[in-house]
């Protein structure tokens, strides 16, 4: 069943950077919300994985969101729902706290994890108020 799962991340992963192919003069094909529909999936996932103590799984988990950060950063100079570039809030919000919880991963830090994971979380949810953006990670 895990291999299955792990399959299909995968697949999706792969999906991602399939849609992102951009033609001159065009917007990417994939909108920032089903991107961060992605990073939902990735972020439970994650908190998932830590409370089971499956650290392969969060670490791994937790690189595919930062990769969707990446794509996010890299394709979202501008969007009707974000005041400023994509990139100016994760440099300002997440990059710091997606680096310190992939850290403590790493080190498989029961207590570190929790709380960088419970921080990222805060972190994307004030991007989201600043932008009035209805939807909410949860912890």
């Amino acid at each position: 069943m895990k291999i299955l799962c792990w399959i299909s991340m995968l697949a999706m992963m792969a999906g991602i950077g399939s849609c992102m192919v951009e033609e001159p003069g065009r917007e990417p094909l994939k909108d920032l919300s089903e991107q961060m529909d992605v990073l939902a999936i990735l972020q439970e996932t994650v908190g998932q994985d830590i409370l089971k103590g499956d650290w392969d799984g969060a670490l791994q988990m937790a690189r595919g969101m930062d990769s969707v950060f990446g794509i996010c950063n890299a394709s979202f100079d501008r969007h009707q729902r974000l005041k400023e570039p994509f990139r100016d809030f994760y440099e300002k919000k997440m990059e710091k706290a997606m680096g310190q919880l992939i850290r403590s991963l790493k080190r498989r830090d029961s207590l570190g994890s929790v709380n960088r994971y419970e921080y990222l979380v805060k972190r994307c949810n004030s991007c989201h108020n600043e932008n009035e953006v209805a939807e909410r990670a949860h912890l």
